[in-house]
């Protein structure tokens, strides 16, 4: 398969992800909105970064039965991503 490019929000997405799933022991409880306070960008183009990272297969967003967005996951293939871009900042 193809190398698909990340953007430097999607890298950043993808570290702080692992970050907090590396912090819970496997669970990401962390909120959207830390994560907008964390990287410091509006609410809007964080959720189209993780509706494209969950389209990939990287994430799944768990949602409320209101629709929105309650937590995260990282799929194993997001972990091996998220791993790479790890390698490739160091």
């Amino acid at each position: 398969m193809a190398t698909q490019r990340l953007s430097q929000l999607h890298k950043r997405i993808l570290q702080w992800l692992v970050a907090d799933h590396q912090r819970t022991k496997g669970f990401i409880l962390s909120s959207h909105e830390e994560l907008v306070k964390a990287l410091q960008r509006d609410k809007g183009t964080i959720s189209r970064s993780l509706r494209l990272l969950e389209a990939r297969g990287w994430i799944v967003i768990g949602r409320s039965p209101g629709g929105h967005a309650h937590h995260l996951t990282l799929t194993p293939e997001g972990q091996k991503r998220a791993a790479e871009v790890a390698k490739s900042w160091h």
